[in-house]
Protein backbone atom coordinates (compact mmCIF):
# COMPACT_ATOMS: atom_id res chain seq x y z
CA UNK A 1 0.00 0.00 0.00
CA UNK A 2 1.38 3.43 -0.93
CA UNK A 3 -1.66 5.61 -0.31
CA UNK A 4 -3.07 6.14 3.18
CA UNK A 5 -6.82 5.56 2.99
CA UNK A 6 -7.80 7.75 5.95
CA UNK A 7 -6.09 11.15 5.81
CA UNK A 8 -7.38 13.18 8.73
CA UNK A 9 -6.97 16.69 10.11
CA UNK A 10 -7.35 17.00 13.88
CA UNK A 11 -8.50 20.21 15.57
CA UNK A 12 -7.62 20.33 19.28
CA UNK A 13 -8.25 24.02 19.99
CA UNK A 14 -11.45 24.15 22.03
CA UNK A 15 -12.24 27.64 20.72
CA UNK A 16 -11.86 26.92 17.03
CA UNK A 17 -13.83 23.69 17.10
CA UNK A 18 -16.89 25.82 17.81
CA UNK A 19 -16.12 28.49 15.19
CA UNK A 20 -17.80 27.59 11.89
CA UNK A 21 -15.69 30.00 9.84
CA UNK A 22 -12.50 28.41 11.19
CA UNK A 23 -13.80 24.94 10.49
CA UNK A 24 -14.75 25.91 6.93
CA UNK A 25 -11.18 27.17 6.50
CA UNK A 26 -9.94 23.70 7.39
CA UNK A 27 -12.46 22.05 5.12
CA UNK A 28 -11.28 24.19 2.22
CA UNK A 29 -7.72 23.01 2.83
CA UNK A 30 -8.90 19.42 3.00
CA UNK A 31 -10.81 19.65 -0.25
CA UNK A 32 -7.85 21.28 -2.02
CA UNK A 33 -5.44 18.64 -0.70
CA UNK A 34 -7.66 15.55 -0.82
CA UNK A 35 -7.87 14.85 2.90
CA UNK A 36 -11.00 12.97 3.90
CA UNK A 37 -11.56 13.00 7.67
CA UNK A 38 -11.93 15.76 10.27
CA UNK A 39 -11.35 14.95 13.96
CA UNK A 40 -12.72 17.32 16.62
CA UNK A 41 -10.72 16.72 19.79
CA UNK A 42 -11.96 18.11 23.08
CA UNK A 43 -12.10 16.18 26.35
CA UNK A 44 -15.76 16.06 27.34
CA UNK A 45 -17.04 16.97 23.87
CA UNK A 46 -19.48 14.05 23.78
CA UNK A 47 -20.85 15.19 27.15
CA UNK A 48 -21.52 18.59 25.61
CA UNK A 49 -24.02 16.87 23.31
CA UNK A 50 -25.57 13.91 25.15
CA UNK A 51 -27.29 13.96 28.55
CA UNK A 52 -27.75 10.84 28.95
CA UNK A 53 -31.49 10.97 29.51
CA UNK A 54 -31.83 7.74 31.47
CA UNK A 55 -29.88 9.25 34.36
CA UNK A 56 -32.30 12.16 34.55
CA UNK A 57 -35.43 10.08 34.78
CA UNK A 58 -36.01 9.44 31.07
CA UNK A 59 -34.90 6.82 28.56
CA UNK A 60 -31.90 6.93 26.23
CA UNK A 61 -33.99 6.06 23.19
CA UNK A 62 -35.94 7.88 20.52
CA UNK A 63 -35.92 8.94 16.89
CA UNK A 64 -34.02 12.18 17.43
CA UNK A 65 -32.61 14.60 19.98
CA UNK A 66 -35.93 16.12 20.93
CA UNK A 67 -37.58 12.81 21.70
CA UNK A 68 -34.86 12.48 24.32
CA UNK A 69 -35.05 16.09 25.44
CA UNK A 70 -38.80 16.29 25.94
CA UNK A 71 -38.64 13.48 28.53
CA UNK A 72 -36.26 15.35 30.80
CA UNK A 73 -36.60 19.08 30.14
CA UNK A 74 -37.80 19.80 33.69
CA UNK A 75 -35.20 17.49 35.25
CA UNK A 76 -32.44 19.30 33.35
CA UNK A 77 -33.39 22.61 34.94
CA UNK A 78 -33.62 20.99 38.37
CA UNK A 79 -30.50 18.82 38.36
CA UNK A 80 -28.30 19.63 35.35
CA UNK A 81 -28.94 23.20 34.31
CA UNK A 82 -25.94 23.56 31.98
CA UNK A 83 -27.15 20.58 29.94
CA UNK A 84 -29.90 22.79 28.53
CA UNK A 85 -27.19 23.99 26.11
CA UNK A 86 -26.64 20.51 24.67
CA UNK A 87 -29.34 20.79 21.97
CA UNK A 88 -27.81 24.03 20.66
CA UNK A 89 -24.30 22.61 20.51
CA UNK A 90 -25.74 19.57 18.75
CA UNK A 91 -27.34 21.85 16.15
CA UNK A 92 -23.95 23.44 15.43
CA UNK A 93 -22.28 20.05 14.96
CA UNK A 94 -25.15 18.88 12.76
CA UNK A 95 -24.46 21.82 10.44
CA UNK A 96 -20.69 21.22 10.40
CA UNK A 97 -21.06 17.48 9.78
CA UNK A 98 -23.51 18.12 6.92
CA UNK A 99 -21.18 20.62 5.24
CA UNK A 100 -18.28 18.21 5.60
CA UNK A 101 -20.31 15.35 4.14
CA UNK A 102 -21.13 17.46 1.08
CA UNK A 103 -17.40 17.59 0.22
CA UNK A 104 -16.62 13.99 1.10
CA UNK A 105 -15.15 14.57 4.57
CA UNK A 106 -16.10 12.25 7.44
CA UNK A 107 -16.30 13.84 10.90
CA UNK A 108 -15.19 12.15 14.11
CA UNK A 109 -15.35 13.36 17.69
CA UNK A 110 -12.29 12.68 19.85
CA UNK A 111 -12.78 12.33 23.58
CA UNK A 112 -11.13 10.88 26.65
CA UNK A 113 -13.03 8.39 28.78
CA UNK A 114 -14.26 8.19 31.39
CA UNK A 115 -15.85 11.62 31.19
CA UNK A 116 -19.19 12.41 32.79
CA UNK A 117 -21.34 15.00 34.56
CA UNK A 118 -21.89 14.75 38.28
CA UNK A 119 -25.69 14.66 38.05
CA UNK A 120 -25.44 10.90 37.51
CA UNK A 121 -24.82 10.67 41.26
CA UNK A 122 -28.51 11.41 41.83
CA UNK A 123 -29.55 8.08 40.33
CA UNK A 124 -26.35 6.11 41.01
CA UNK A 125 -24.69 7.20 44.26
CA UNK A 126 -22.98 3.80 44.50
CA UNK A 127 -20.29 4.94 42.02
CA UNK A 128 -18.67 6.75 44.94
CA UNK A 129 -16.48 4.73 47.27
CA UNK A 130 -15.39 6.55 50.42
CA UNK A 131 -16.23 9.83 48.70
CA UNK A 132 -14.17 9.07 45.56
CA UNK A 133 -15.40 8.05 42.10
CA UNK A 134 -14.61 4.37 41.61
CA UNK A 135 -13.46 3.36 38.09
CA UNK A 136 -13.99 -0.36 38.69
CA UNK A 137 -17.77 -0.14 39.23
CA UNK A 138 -19.56 -2.15 36.55
CA UNK A 139 -22.01 0.76 36.18
CA UNK A 140 -19.56 2.47 33.84
CA UNK A 141 -19.46 -0.26 31.18
CA UNK A 142 -22.84 -1.87 31.78
CA UNK A 143 -24.99 1.28 31.90
CA UNK A 144 -23.21 4.60 31.44
CA UNK A 145 -21.16 4.04 28.27
CA UNK A 146 -23.90 2.15 26.40
CA UNK A 147 -26.45 4.89 27.19
CA UNK A 148 -24.03 7.69 26.34
CA UNK A 149 -23.10 6.43 22.89
CA UNK A 150 -26.57 5.22 22.02
CA UNK A 151 -27.71 8.82 22.55
CA UNK A 152 -24.81 10.25 20.57
CA UNK A 153 -25.80 8.44 17.38
CA UNK A 154 -29.45 9.37 17.87
CA UNK A 155 -28.39 13.00 18.10
CA UNK A 156 -25.72 12.96 15.35
CA UNK A 157 -26.69 10.22 12.89
CA UNK A 158 -24.21 11.47 10.25
CA UNK A 159 -21.23 11.30 12.59
CA UNK A 160 -18.62 8.83 11.27
CA UNK A 161 -17.48 7.66 14.68
CA UNK A 162 -15.48 8.50 17.80
CA UNK A 163 -11.80 8.42 18.65
CA UNK A 164 -11.18 7.86 22.34
CA UNK A 165 -8.57 6.81 24.88
CA UNK A 166 -8.93 5.16 28.27
CA UNK A 167 -5.32 4.82 29.33
CA UNK A 168 -4.47 8.43 30.13
CA UNK A 169 -4.95 10.08 33.49
CA UNK A 170 -6.18 13.15 31.59
CA UNK A 171 -9.70 11.73 31.64
CA UNK A 172 -11.93 12.39 34.63
CA UNK A 173 -11.60 8.81 35.75
CA UNK A 174 -9.35 5.91 34.72
CA UNK A 175 -7.70 2.91 36.31
CA UNK A 176 -4.38 4.73 35.77
CA UNK A 177 -5.42 7.99 37.45
CA UNK A 178 -3.02 9.07 40.15
CA UNK A 179 -6.02 10.04 42.33
CA UNK A 180 -8.10 6.95 41.64
CA UNK A 181 -10.11 4.94 44.12
CA UNK A 182 -8.31 2.92 46.80
CA UNK A 183 -10.95 0.21 47.16
CA UNK A 184 -9.91 -3.46 47.11
CA UNK A 185 -11.47 -3.96 43.67
CA UNK A 186 -9.42 -1.13 42.13
CA UNK A 187 -6.24 -2.38 43.78
CA UNK A 188 -6.63 -5.90 42.44
CA UNK A 189 -8.31 -5.29 39.06
CA UNK A 190 -6.13 -6.24 36.11
CA UNK A 191 -5.77 -3.03 34.01
CA UNK A 192 -6.12 -5.12 30.84
CA UNK A 193 -9.49 -6.36 32.10
CA UNK A 194 -10.53 -2.77 32.86
CA UNK A 195 -9.59 -1.66 29.34
CA UNK A 196 -11.58 -4.52 27.82
CA UNK A 197 -14.59 -3.67 29.98
CA UNK A 198 -14.49 -0.02 28.89
CA UNK A 199 -14.12 -0.79 25.19
CA UNK A 200 -16.80 -3.47 25.22
CA UNK A 201 -19.13 -1.11 27.07
CA UNK A 202 -18.78 1.41 24.24
CA UNK A 203 -18.76 -1.06 21.36
CA UNK A 204 -22.43 -2.12 21.27
CA UNK A 205 -23.89 1.25 20.17
CA UNK A 206 -21.16 1.65 17.53
CA UNK A 207 -21.77 -1.80 16.07
CA UNK A 208 -25.53 -1.27 16.02
CA UNK A 209 -25.25 2.17 14.37
CA UNK A 210 -22.53 1.10 11.91
CA UNK A 211 -20.05 3.67 13.25
CA UNK A 212 -16.29 3.43 13.71
CA UNK A 213 -14.91 3.06 17.21
CA UNK A 214 -11.27 4.18 17.20
CA UNK A 215 -9.26 3.47 20.35
CA UNK A 216 -6.06 5.38 21.04
CA UNK A 217 -3.03 4.14 22.95
CA UNK A 218 -2.39 7.50 24.64
CA UNK A 219 -0.48 6.01 27.58
CA UNK A 220 2.30 7.47 29.72
CA UNK A 221 4.32 4.43 30.79
CA UNK A 222 5.68 1.41 28.94
CA UNK A 223 4.10 -0.89 31.52
CA UNK A 224 0.69 0.69 30.88
CA UNK A 225 1.12 0.22 27.13
CA UNK A 226 1.89 -3.45 27.68
CA UNK A 227 -1.33 -3.76 29.71
CA UNK A 228 -3.22 -2.04 26.90
CA UNK A 229 -1.71 -4.41 24.31
CA UNK A 230 -2.75 -7.35 26.45
CA UNK A 231 -6.35 -6.11 26.32
CA UNK A 232 -6.39 -6.05 22.50
CA UNK A 233 -6.57 -9.80 21.99
CA UNK A 234 -10.20 -10.12 23.08
CA UNK A 235 -11.61 -6.96 21.50
CA UNK A 236 -13.84 -6.99 18.38
CA UNK A 237 -11.70 -6.99 15.23
CA UNK A 238 -13.54 -4.05 13.63
CA UNK A 239 -12.33 -1.64 16.33
CA UNK A 240 -9.64 0.61 14.84
CA UNK A 241 -6.44 1.41 16.78
CA UNK A 242 -4.99 4.90 16.59
CA UNK A 243 -1.36 4.91 17.71
CA UNK A 244 0.78 7.97 18.26
CA UNK A 245 3.74 7.75 15.94
CA UNK A 246 6.01 7.81 19.00
CA UNK A 247 5.22 6.31 22.40
CA UNK A 248 3.62 8.45 25.11
CA UNK A 249 3.38 11.71 23.17
CA UNK A 250 4.48 13.69 20.10
CA UNK A 251 8.24 13.78 20.69
CA UNK A 252 10.08 13.73 17.33
CA UNK A 253 13.29 12.51 18.98
CA UNK A 254 11.62 9.34 20.33
CA UNK A 255 11.69 5.95 18.58
CA UNK A 256 8.71 4.65 16.62
CA UNK A 257 5.80 3.48 18.72
CA UNK A 258 6.51 -0.20 19.42
CA UNK A 259 2.83 -1.11 19.03
CA UNK A 260 2.72 -0.09 15.37
CA UNK A 261 2.43 -3.21 13.25
CA UNK A 262 1.93 -5.51 16.23
CA UNK A 263 -1.87 -5.58 16.43
CA UNK A 264 -2.64 -8.49 14.13
CA UNK A 265 -5.06 -7.82 11.29
CA UNK A 266 -6.75 -4.92 13.04
CA UNK A 267 -6.99 -1.60 11.17
CA UNK A 268 -4.35 0.88 12.38
CA UNK A 269 -4.03 4.64 12.16
CA UNK A 270 -1.09 6.73 13.33
CA UNK A 271 -1.16 10.22 14.84
CA UNK A 272 1.32 13.03 14.24
CA UNK A 273 1.64 16.60 15.50
CA UNK A 274 2.06 19.00 12.59
CA UNK A 275 1.74 22.03 14.88
CA UNK A 276 4.53 21.66 17.44
CA UNK A 277 3.48 21.27 21.08
CA UNK A 278 7.03 20.14 21.82
CA UNK A 279 8.84 22.04 19.08
CA UNK A 280 7.88 25.68 19.27
CA UNK A 281 4.17 25.93 18.33
CA UNK A 282 5.08 27.33 14.91
CA UNK A 283 6.17 30.61 16.48
CA UNK A 284 9.50 29.49 15.17
CA UNK A 285 9.23 27.42 12.01
CA UNK A 286 10.01 23.76 12.62
CA UNK A 287 9.60 21.93 9.35
CA UNK A 288 9.24 18.18 9.79
CA UNK A 289 9.13 16.94 6.18
CA UNK A 290 12.04 14.53 6.59
CA UNK A 291 10.68 13.09 9.84
CA UNK A 292 7.15 12.93 8.42
CA UNK A 293 8.31 11.06 5.35
CA UNK A 294 10.19 8.55 7.47
CA UNK A 295 7.31 8.02 9.94
CA UNK A 296 4.76 7.61 7.15
CA UNK A 297 7.04 5.17 5.38
CA UNK A 298 7.41 3.21 8.62
CA UNK A 299 3.62 3.10 8.89
CA UNK A 300 3.23 1.82 5.35
CA UNK A 301 5.71 -0.96 6.03
CA UNK A 302 3.74 -1.94 9.13
CA UNK A 303 0.27 -2.07 7.54
CA UNK A 304 -1.00 1.30 8.79
CA UNK A 305 -3.93 2.52 6.67
CA UNK A 306 -4.68 5.96 8.09
CA UNK A 307 -3.21 8.99 9.81
CA UNK A 308 -4.46 11.87 11.94
CA UNK A 309 -2.50 15.12 11.71
CA UNK A 310 -2.96 17.35 14.75
CA UNK A 311 -2.93 21.01 13.77
CA UNK A 312 -3.03 22.76 17.15
CA UNK A 313 -2.85 22.09 20.88
CA UNK A 314 -5.42 22.52 23.63
CA UNK A 315 -2.97 24.37 25.90
CA UNK A 316 -2.50 27.34 23.55
CA UNK A 317 -5.71 28.82 22.24
CA UNK A 318 -6.23 30.72 19.00
CA UNK A 319 -3.19 29.52 17.12
CA UNK A 320 -2.53 26.55 14.85
CA UNK A 321 -0.30 25.45 12.02
CA UNK A 322 -2.82 27.17 9.74
CA UNK A 323 -1.46 30.46 11.11
CA UNK A 324 2.26 29.64 10.85
CA UNK A 325 4.87 28.29 8.42
CA UNK A 326 4.38 24.90 10.09
CA UNK A 327 1.47 24.54 7.70
CA UNK A 328 4.19 23.13 5.43
CA UNK A 329 4.04 20.05 7.68
CA UNK A 330 0.36 19.55 6.88
CA UNK A 331 0.99 19.99 3.15
CA UNK A 332 3.75 17.39 3.49
CA UNK A 333 1.39 14.94 5.17
CA UNK A 334 -1.30 15.44 2.53
CA UNK A 335 1.13 14.97 -0.35
CA UNK A 336 3.39 12.23 1.02
CA UNK A 337 0.36 10.45 2.50
CA UNK A 338 -0.86 9.86 -1.05
CA UNK A 339 2.45 9.53 -2.84
CA UNK A 340 5.62 8.58 -0.95
CA UNK A 341 7.69 9.36 -4.04
CA UNK A 342 6.48 12.97 -4.25
CA UNK A 343 9.18 15.57 -4.86
CA UNK A 344 9.82 17.81 -1.84
CA UNK A 345 9.47 20.82 -4.15
CA UNK A 346 5.80 19.97 -4.65
CA UNK A 347 5.20 20.56 -0.95
CA UNK A 348 6.77 24.00 -0.99
CA UNK A 349 5.28 25.11 -4.29
CA UNK A 350 1.78 24.13 -3.19
CA UNK A 351 2.25 25.93 0.14
CA UNK A 352 3.52 29.11 -1.50
CA UNK A 353 0.86 29.19 -4.22
CA UNK A 354 -2.23 27.95 -2.37
CA UNK A 355 -1.55 30.20 0.61
CA UNK A 356 -0.98 33.14 -1.78
CA UNK A 357 2.41 33.95 -0.28
CA UNK A 358 4.20 34.90 -3.51
CA UNK A 359 3.82 38.15 -5.40
CA UNK A 360 0.95 38.31 -7.88
CA UNK A 361 2.18 37.73 -11.41
CA UNK A 362 5.51 36.35 -10.26
CA UNK A 363 7.66 35.13 -13.15
CA UNK A 364 8.44 31.42 -13.52
CA UNK A 365 12.11 32.11 -12.84
CA UNK A 366 11.32 34.06 -9.68
CA UNK A 367 8.87 31.37 -8.50
CA UNK A 368 11.56 28.71 -8.90
CA UNK A 369 14.02 30.86 -6.96
CA UNK A 370 11.40 31.42 -4.24
CA UNK A 371 10.74 27.68 -3.89
CA UNK A 372 14.47 26.91 -3.71
CA UNK A 373 15.03 29.71 -1.16
CA UNK A 374 12.13 28.52 1.02
CA UNK A 375 13.42 24.96 1.06
CA UNK A 376 16.97 26.04 1.82
CA UNK A 377 15.87 28.09 4.84
CA UNK A 378 12.96 26.09 6.20
CA UNK A 379 14.21 22.51 5.86
CA UNK A 380 16.98 22.97 8.50
CA UNK A 381 14.69 24.54 11.09
CA UNK A 382 13.72 21.30 12.85
CA UNK A 383 17.34 20.43 13.59
CA UNK A 384 17.88 23.92 15.05
CA UNK A 385 14.72 23.74 17.15
CA UNK A 386 15.68 20.23 18.25
CA UNK A 387 19.05 21.53 19.44
CA UNK A 388 17.23 24.33 21.24
CA UNK A 389 14.49 22.57 23.22
CA UNK A 390 15.69 18.94 23.42
CA UNK A 391 18.82 17.65 25.16
CA UNK A 392 20.40 14.45 23.85
CA UNK A 393 16.98 13.56 22.48
CA UNK A 394 15.23 14.00 25.84
CA UNK A 395 12.26 16.32 26.28
CA UNK A 396 13.90 19.23 28.07
CA UNK A 397 11.35 22.04 27.85
CA UNK A 398 7.98 22.52 29.51
CA UNK A 399 5.80 22.05 26.41
CA UNK A 400 8.32 24.21 24.49
CA UNK A 401 8.47 26.87 27.25
CA UNK A 402 11.24 27.73 29.71
CA UNK A 403 11.61 25.96 33.04
CA UNK A 404 10.50 27.47 36.34
CA UNK A 405 13.36 26.08 38.43
CA UNK A 406 16.59 24.15 38.02
CA UNK A 407 15.21 20.75 39.10
CA UNK A 408 12.29 20.81 36.63
CA UNK A 409 14.29 19.74 33.52
CA UNK A 410 15.45 16.53 35.21
CA UNK A 411 11.91 15.61 36.26
CA UNK A 412 10.53 16.38 32.79
CA UNK A 413 13.24 14.49 30.91
CA UNK A 414 13.62 11.46 33.16
CA UNK A 415 10.18 10.99 34.73
CA UNK A 416 7.26 12.78 33.11
CA UNK A 417 8.39 12.53 29.46
CA UNK A 418 10.95 9.80 29.95
CA UNK A 419 12.88 8.73 26.86
CA UNK A 420 14.76 6.08 28.83
CA UNK A 421 11.40 4.40 29.54
CA UNK A 422 11.29 3.58 25.80
CA UNK A 423 14.94 3.64 24.69
CA UNK A 424 17.70 1.98 26.69
CA UNK A 425 20.34 4.19 25.09
CA UNK A 426 18.93 7.20 26.94
CA UNK A 427 19.68 5.89 30.43
CA UNK A 428 22.44 8.44 30.93
CA UNK A 429 21.33 11.20 28.57
CA UNK A 430 21.52 13.81 31.35
CA UNK A 431 24.61 12.42 33.03
CA UNK A 432 27.23 14.94 34.17
CA UNK A 433 30.27 13.05 32.88
CA UNK A 434 32.70 15.37 31.13
CA UNK A 435 31.95 14.09 27.64
CA UNK A 436 28.18 14.26 28.04
CA UNK A 437 28.04 17.62 29.80
CA UNK A 438 30.25 19.12 27.08
CA UNK A 439 28.04 17.58 24.39
CA UNK A 440 24.95 19.25 25.90
CA UNK A 441 26.63 22.67 26.08
CA UNK A 442 27.95 22.33 22.52
CA UNK A 443 24.47 21.35 21.30
CA UNK A 444 23.09 24.67 22.60
CA UNK A 445 25.97 26.71 21.19
CA UNK A 446 25.43 25.14 17.77
CA UNK A 447 21.68 25.86 17.86
CA UNK A 448 22.34 29.53 18.59
CA UNK A 449 24.96 29.80 15.82
CA UNK A 450 22.71 28.11 13.25
CA UNK A 451 19.68 30.20 14.21
CA UNK A 452 21.70 33.36 13.64
CA UNK A 453 23.03 32.12 10.31
CA UNK A 454 19.54 31.28 9.08
CA UNK A 455 18.25 34.69 10.12
CA UNK A 456 21.09 36.48 8.38
CA UNK A 457 20.48 34.61 5.12
CA UNK A 458 16.73 35.21 5.26
CA UNK A 459 17.08 38.91 6.11
CA UNK A 460 19.50 39.45 3.22
CA UNK A 461 16.83 39.42 0.51
CA UNK A 462 13.21 38.73 -0.37
CA UNK A 463 13.13 36.41 -3.39
CA UNK A 464 9.51 37.12 -4.32
CA UNK A 465 7.23 36.75 -1.33
CA UNK A 466 4.52 39.29 -0.68
CA UNK A 467 5.82 41.90 1.79
CA UNK A 468 3.52 40.73 4.58
CA UNK A 469 4.56 37.07 4.15
CA UNK A 470 8.24 37.99 4.05
CA UNK A 471 7.95 40.20 7.14
CA UNK A 472 6.26 37.34 8.98
CA UNK A 473 9.13 34.97 8.20
CA UNK A 474 11.71 37.58 9.25
CA UNK A 475 9.89 37.98 12.57
CA UNK A 476 9.76 34.22 13.17
CA UNK A 477 13.43 33.66 12.40
CA UNK A 478 14.28 36.61 14.65
CA UNK A 479 12.23 34.91 17.35
CA UNK A 480 14.21 31.69 16.81
CA UNK A 481 17.48 33.55 17.51
CA UNK A 482 16.14 34.88 20.79
CA UNK A 483 14.51 31.57 21.71
CA UNK A 484 17.70 29.55 21.12
CA UNK A 485 19.73 32.03 23.14
CA UNK A 486 17.36 31.73 26.10
CA UNK A 487 17.56 27.95 26.17
CA UNK A 488 21.33 28.06 25.87
CA UNK A 489 21.51 30.24 28.98
CA UNK A 490 19.01 28.25 31.04
CA UNK A 491 20.79 25.02 30.04
CA UNK A 492 24.14 26.47 31.08
CA UNK A 493 22.70 27.37 34.47
CA UNK A 494 21.30 23.85 34.75
CA UNK A 495 24.60 22.16 33.82
CA UNK A 496 26.85 24.32 36.00
CA UNK A 497 24.46 24.00 38.94
CA UNK A 498 24.39 20.20 38.66
CA UNK A 499 28.17 20.02 38.31
CA UNK A 500 28.51 22.10 41.44
CA UNK A 501 25.99 19.98 43.35
CA UNK A 502 27.29 16.59 42.22
CA UNK A 503 31.02 17.13 41.83
CA UNK A 504 31.83 20.14 43.96
CA UNK A 505 33.61 23.30 42.86
CA UNK A 506 36.34 21.52 40.98
CA UNK A 507 37.12 22.42 37.39
CA UNK A 508 36.33 19.60 34.94
CA UNK A 509 38.90 19.24 32.15
CA UNK A 510 36.47 20.46 29.46
CA UNK A 511 35.69 23.77 31.22
CA UNK A 512 37.79 26.92 31.35
CA UNK A 513 36.63 27.90 34.83
CA UNK A 514 35.23 26.64 38.11
CA UNK A 515 31.56 25.54 38.09
CA UNK A 516 30.52 28.18 40.62
CA UNK A 517 32.17 31.00 38.65
CA UNK A 518 30.60 29.76 35.42
CA UNK A 519 27.21 29.46 37.13
CA UNK A 520 27.50 33.00 38.42
CA UNK A 521 28.41 34.31 34.96
CA UNK A 522 25.54 32.40 33.30
CA UNK A 523 23.08 33.78 35.84
CA UNK A 524 24.37 37.28 35.13
CA UNK A 525 23.90 36.77 31.39
CA UNK A 526 20.44 35.28 31.91
CA UNK A 527 19.42 38.32 33.95
CA UNK A 528 20.63 40.58 31.14
CA UNK A 529 18.66 38.42 28.69
CA UNK A 530 15.58 38.72 30.90
CA UNK A 531 15.96 42.53 30.86
CA UNK A 532 16.14 42.50 27.05
CA UNK A 533 12.97 40.43 26.89
CA UNK A 534 11.09 43.16 28.78
CA UNK A 535 11.95 45.56 25.96
CA UNK A 536 11.40 43.10 23.13
CA UNK A 537 8.30 43.40 20.94
CA UNK A 538 7.85 39.64 21.46
CA UNK A 539 6.96 40.33 25.08
CA UNK A 540 3.71 41.91 23.86
CA UNK A 541 2.71 39.33 21.22
CA UNK A 542 0.75 36.19 22.11
CA UNK A 543 1.78 33.37 22.09
CA UNK A 544 5.45 34.33 21.54
CA UNK A 545 5.39 35.96 24.97
CA UNK A 546 4.32 32.62 26.48
CA UNK A 547 7.27 30.76 24.97
CA UNK A 548 9.67 33.48 26.10
CA UNK A 549 7.90 33.52 29.51
CA UNK A 550 9.48 36.29 31.54
CA UNK A 551 7.65 35.24 34.70
CA UNK A 552 8.97 31.71 34.26
CA UNK A 553 12.51 33.10 34.00
CA UNK A 554 11.95 35.19 37.14
CA UNK A 555 11.22 31.97 39.04
CA UNK A 556 14.14 30.18 37.42
CA UNK A 557 16.53 33.02 38.30
CA UNK A 558 15.29 33.12 41.89
CA UNK A 559 16.16 29.44 42.20
CA UNK A 560 19.55 30.03 40.55
CA UNK A 561 20.35 32.84 42.99
CA UNK A 562 19.51 30.45 45.81
CA UNK A 563 21.98 27.93 44.42
CA UNK A 564 24.72 30.57 44.34
CA UNK A 565 24.04 31.56 47.93
CA UNK A 566 24.08 27.93 49.01
CA UNK A 567 27.54 27.58 47.45
CA UNK A 568 28.99 30.92 48.52
CA UNK A 569 32.74 31.30 48.24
Amino acid sequence: MSRYETRAVEVHDFVRIWNLDEMRRRLRFMVANDMNALVLHEPGIVDKIVFPAQFLGGKSEGANLFELYEQIDAAIYNYALRENLNPFRRDYLTQLIAEAAEVGVAVYLEDKELWFKDFILKSHPEILTNGVFCPSKSFWWEQFLPAKYTELFIMLPQLAGVVTSFGTGESRLAISNMHNCECDRCKTLDPAEWHRNMVNGMYGPFHKAGKKLVIRDFIYQKEEQEQFAKALDKLPIDIVLSLKNTPHDFYPTFPDNPLIGKVGKREQWIEYDAHGQYFGWGETPSIMTEDLARRLDYGRKHNVSGFIMRTDWEGVQDTSCFDTPNLVNLYAAAIIGKNPEADRREIYSRWLIEEELVEDGISPQALKACIDWSMRLLEPTWSVVCGTVFVNGTVFSDNSAFHVNIRQPTWIAETHHSLKNWFSGAQDALGMQDKNAKKILDEKDEAVARSRALYDELAACNPGLKPRAYADLVRRFDFLRLYAEGFRLTTQVYIFSRLLEERGNKRPAFLKGLPRDLLEESVRQLKAYRARLRQSPFSRVYPANVLLGGERLDCFLKDADGKLKAHAR
